[in-house]
């Protein structure tokens, strides 16, 4: 579970109002279809504390994790990337060691700019419409028919710790029915 109150937060997934963190004001998950736009986005980056736009330089100083399911219905997500900024490398998992911390490498982009670039491949990865291009399409992956109901790309978002600024995104699909 972490260390005390900034370790890695169980979640309550059967109920909502005892699923937030008690130790801060923002986190969980939050899904959202395809659609979304770049500036709508970066709202919600702010507004979930992994960009504050009281912060004149956007971290740069994290790791990536990602992993691709091969069985995106019953794993429920098609791709996944973790952040893991240095910091919660170090403290909470203890992967990193103080020299290592300090040459830590910075990333060309924000952890921001890099949620969106995923966002932008899956799209062009799986295409954005529920009328499923044979070539890039989503049909069945997510137990659609192709008639009644057909797959659409959406994602998920997860703030996993506030405190570490540890978070998590993953390309789904929602059924568009009839």
């Amino acid at each position: 579970m972490g260390n005390s109150f900034y370790g890695y937060q169980k979640k309550d997934d059967d109920n909502p109002f005892l699923g937030a963190p008690k130790q801060d004001a923002c986190g969980g998950i939050i899904y959202f279809g395809n659609s979304i736009a770049k500036s709508d986005f970066e709202a919600l980056m702010r507004i979930m504390g992994i960009q504050p736009a009281h912060f004149v330089n956007p971290r740069k100083d994290f790791a990536l994790f990602g992993a691709e399911s091969e069985e995106p219905g019953k794993d429920g997500y098609l791709t996944q990337i973790r952040v893991v900024p240095k910091f919660g490398l170090s403290c909470l998992f203890g992967a990193i060691d103080d020299a290592q911390y300090e040459n830590f490498p910075d990333q060309q982009m924000s952890i921001t700019e890099t949620l969106w670039l995923f966002i932008e491949t899956e799209r062009k990865r799986w295409g954005t419409s529920f009328t499923q291009d044979k070539e890039k399409g989503l049909r069945g992956l997510f137990d659609g028919d192709g008639d009644f109901a057909r797959e659409e790309l959406s994602f998920g978002f997860m703030l996993e710790n506030n405190y570490y600024n540890i978070c998590r995104i993953w390309s789904r699909a929602w059924l568009v029915t009839k």
